[in-house]
């Protein structure tokens, strides 16, 4: 198969240090928080949180830094607060600081008992009052273990408000937002070789939980409503949105032969257009990258980089995305756009 082929246009780049070492092992590299996208990084001493700016002529509009000397041995799942803090999810507690870097509180919880299985993750409801944390559940030798738990805190105190179990146990989470809009939550399970898709709902100190597939992960920036989900092994991915039949693409009927959906966040350039990379292997250094149209997910053209390397395109909902070579981010849009 041959696409229209489309060049992309260098808009700015930047230096992130730590960004390269904190994606080697951690879930929260790439966030969608308060309608903002951000990269968290990892530099010596401490986790940095970077909000990409809105103005496609640079990368970053703020950093946010916790310093070693101020979450212990792991920070584990870090992720912005619309009030200009910070909490960190480690196995075992959270901890939400404020904007001065000063602990606000700590919650602690039953900690996985093997730390490299479980791993927690945060984040904010659509009003900003109330912080999502995914935790072990509880201590349960005399009976079976009904899952881990999304728990509910008041964002100001740290207070229980409500919790749910969910289906899955001993499992790495990520957690994220709609860029659209907040209130639409996804949560990624990864428990060994099953992988689930849920999407929380907060209202009225109650929370629900609704699975959405399994093997399958939520992938890059939602927009409308719509979201994007993909098939682990890259054989296939779907556009879903309340109200839509699901849209699904196999990658063999509309890639190349032998190419298959690679990385890990397909996602929304705009509601039209979503940016892909697809490759033989998962781990390739040979990258390609497609743009779908956002409501078939058709393949429309191929994107062409001025002799730069290239890896998983991060989309930023505006039209323009992020590509990474190590702790250097790039932003670019295609060419003809201004």
């Amino acid at each position: 198969m041959n696409y229209a082929r489309t060049t992309a246009v260098l808009l700015a780049e930047e230096e992130f240090p730590g960004l390269a070492a904190r994606a080697s092992d951690h879930l929260d590299t790439f966030l969608v928080r308060d309608r903002a996208c951000w990269l968290v990084a990892e530099p010596g001493g401490g986790v940095v949180a970077g909000r990409v700016a809105a103005s496609g002529s640079r990368i970053f509009a703020e950093r946010r830094l916790l310093s070693s000397a101020g979450f212990g041995e792991s920070a584990g799942f870090v992720s912005p607060l619309s009030d200009g803090g910070l909490a960190a999810a480690a196995n075992g507690r959270v901890t939400v600081y404020d904007a001065d870097a000063r602990v606000r509180w700590t919650h602690e919880f039953e900690p996985w008992p093997d730390p490299g299985v479980g791993g927690p993750a945060c984040v904010t409801d659509a009003g900003g009052r109330r912080l999502l944390v995914t935790t072990a559940g509880p201590d349960t030798a005399d009976r079976p273990y009904p899952g881990d738990r999304c728990v509910v805190l008041e964002l100001g105190d740290g207070r229980i408000v409500t919790h749910a179990t969910l289906p899955s146990a001993g499992a790495a989470y990520i957690l994220q937002q709609s860029f659209t809009d907040p209130a639409q939550i996804f949560l990624d399970a990864l428990q060994g070789d099953t992988f689930y898709s849920l999407v929380l709902t907060s209202a009225d100190d109650t929370l629900r939980v609704e699975p959405v597939g399994e093997d399958e992960t939520f992938a890059g920036v939602s927009l409308g409503g719509a979201f994007l989900k993909l098939d682990v092994g890259g054989e296939w991915m779907s556009r879903c949105a309340v109200g839509q039949d699901e849209i699904l693409v196999e990658a063999e009927d509309v890639l190349p032969e032998g190419l298959r959906f690679v990385g890990h966040r397909p996602g929304f350039l705009d509601p039209d257009r979503v940016v892909v990379a697809v490759a033989e292997e998962e781990d390739s250094d040979g990258n390609r990258h497609l743009i779908l149209d956002g409501r078939t997910l058709q393949p429309v053209t191929e994107l062409d980089y001025p002799g730069v390397a290239c890896s998983d395109p991060l989309a930023l909902g505006d039209g323009t995305w992020l590509t990474t070579h190590g702790d250097l981010v790039r932003r670019w849009r295609a060419v003809g756009e201004g």
